[in-house]
């Protein structure tokens, strides 16, 4: 998967690319897979903003919460991560 650098970066097209290639991998359930039989690691991610609208705060919250979530993984373990509270 490893392309070229390209001279301008155009993030909704490289985006699309690099999504396109994890569903036609099934990368995210061939990863839970992998770690079926690791060490269990549950994470149960808290009620959505009550507001219905996404602000700075959420957002960072919601991207630490999936750097964590991904660093379990790439570690070996069994994540399961459940929205709800």
């Amino acid at each position: 998967m490893i392309k070229q650098v390209r001279a301008n970066y155009t993030a909704p097209v490289i985006e699309k690319e690099i999504r396109d290639y994890w569903d036609s991998t099934d990368a995210y359930h061939k990863t839970k897979e992998l770690r079926e039989n690791g060490e269990r690691f549950y994470f149960v991610d808290g009620p959505p903003y009550t507001s219905g609208h996404v602000h700075m705060g959420t957002a960072l919250n919601k991207t630490i919460k999936d750097i964590l979530l991904r660093y379990w993984r790439m570690n070996g373990f069994n994540v399961r991560d459940q929205p709800g509270f």
